[in-house]
This record gives C-alpha cells, structure tokens and sequence, in this order.
C-alpha cells in the first residue's frame, strides 16, 4: 500500500465534514459550507430572469419563502414556473426548486435518499432546459454535489468539472477542486487526485481546503476508522470487531485516546463493505479519507 498519510490523526476534517455519517446531516451541512453564496446566487438568478413578468414574481417570491425557512412553499412557486411553459425561466425554476429541496430539514436517511434524488432529478431537468451560462454552472455544481453525496463519484466528477470551467473567477471555486479530487481519490484515480488537490493548494492559498487537500495529497488506499478510546477494555473490543470482519486491526495514539481502525485496502468500496459490516456493532464508524 502507497501512503504517506499521517497515520496518527484522528480523522481528517473537512470544512464540509460532520462526525455523524448519516446522510441528512451530511446534506445540510453541504448547505451550510458549501461555499458557494447560494443565497446570494439565488437573488442574482431572479433579478436577471429573463422570463416574464409573472415567472419573475413566482421566483422572486420562492427566494423569499426559501430564505424564511419555507422550503415547501419555494418549491411550488418554482413548480408555478415550470407549469406555465415560460421558457426562458424553467431552468432557474428548476435551479431553486433543487436547493429547495436539498436544503429542507432532513428528519431520517429514508427522507435524505429521497430528497437527494428529487433534487438531482430537477438539476437535470434545468440543465436540459437551455439555461445561460451562468445558470448552467450552478446547476452543473449542485449537481455534482448530489451526486457526491449519492455516492456516486463517476457521475459527480465531469459535472464538477463542467461547473469549475463555467464559474465566474469571482466565486468560490475551491470547494469544486477539491471535491472533484476527493471524487477522483475515491475512484482510484489517485494521481488524478493529487493534481487536484495540489491545484487547490497552488491557486487557491488562502482557502479553507488547503489543510484538507494536502491531507489527502498522497493518500493512495483507504482503511475504516472505529473510534478513539481511553479504557483498555474498549480499545480490546474494538479490535476483536475488526478482526471479525477479516481486517489486522490497527492502533494508533492521539491526544491520550488510542484510535482503532482497520489495516488498508486499495479501494473506497471495500472500505465501505468493511464500514457496513462494523456499523452493526459500531455506527460511528467512518470510511478515511
């Protein structure tokens, strides 16, 4: 296995990270760091919508529901745009009736799954609906993130990729490079991945992500992380569940607490088989990186 990770950390920390691994947390969160102004993007979409003046209002009005809190109601006055068959405002109709959807409240994983795929469902339905340039990358970004959070990097990296190309210099397009590296690392594409993160590094020095992607810079393989424990029983049960599951565990010291994890392996879905199989016994389990 090539390495030249720190073997020591207890995780490596993301701005866009949160401990608990369950995936409606993770879709908040996104919302919340992603970095990108969305609701500052919201309001410059709706005053250049070139749509008529009743699409104007409606998505005015949904921006205005979405920043109180009213997901639901933002929704339907996107869906009111979509309905009339005004062309030229149906894909950021559909722009802010995907970050509706992604943004509200996540009560349990069922709901996050299936909110996540009705939000891809209407970034796809916007990109397919003739939007300007500047539309295209914000829908070309969430996206892509959708389908990081989905899990499913072959998708996620060309429509971050396309959304890194089309983003004006002013935004924020740290977050994009760096996740199109995590995607690659994830892929196997380590090399890939490298390039983007020191990308990040060289043309973006002052950004949250430098500390994170040259964390990752060199990662070539992934292992499961248990926990970090102080008492000698539990360090003892956690590395009989990862022998269980056909792993040599691993201890490493931190801050006085011995963090358990499982030896490498070459690719992200073993990984994520050996996190399924010790999840049952231990929830907070996490793939790394």
């Amino acid at each position: 296995m090539r390495r030249k990770t720190r073997n020591a950390k207890l995780e490596i920390r993301t701005p866009d990270q949160q401990n608990n691994p369950g995936a409606f947390l993770r879709i908040s969160n996104l919302i919340r760091h992603s970095n990108f102004e969305f609701r500052i993007s919201l309001l410059l979409l709706v005053a250049a919508c070139t749509g008529n003046a009743q699409s104007r209002q409606d998505l005015n009005s949904g921006k205005q529901a979405l920043d109180s809190g009213q997901n639901d109601q933002a929704i339907r006055e996107a869906d009111a745009v979509i309905n009339s068959g005004d062309t030229p405002a149906i894909a950021e109709a559909y722009y802010l009736r995907g970050y509706a959807i992604e943004s509200r409240p996540k009560p349990d994983n069922t709901t996050a799954a299936r909110d996540l795929g009705m939000a891809r469902d209407s970034y796809s339905h916007g990109l397919a609906a003739n939007p300007r340039p500047t539309v295209a990358a914000r829908l070309h970004a969430q996206l892509g993130n959708v389908c990081y959070y989905q899990e499913d990097y072959s998708a996620a990296v060309p429509e971050l990729m396309t959304a890194y190309n089309l983003l004006d210099p002013s935004q924020s397009k740290d977050i994009v490079l760096y996740r199109i590296g995590i995607c690659e690392q994830r892929l196997g594409r380590f090399d890939d991945a490298d390039r983007s993160f020191q990308r990040v590094q060289q043309d973006y020095p002052n950004s949250a992500y430098v500390a994170p992607a040259h964390a990752h810079q060199g990662i070539h393989g992934f292992y499961v992380q248990i926990g970090a424990y102080s008492r000698d029983s539990d360090i003892d049960k956690a590395a009989r569940a990862v022998a269980a599951v056909g792993s040599a565990p691993l201890k490493t010291t931190s801050k006085n607490l011995t963090v358990v994890r499982t030896a490498d392996v070459p690719s992200y879905g073993q990984a994520e088989q050996l996190r399924n199989r010790l999840a049952v016994q231990y929830p907070d389990a996490r793939v790394m990186p």
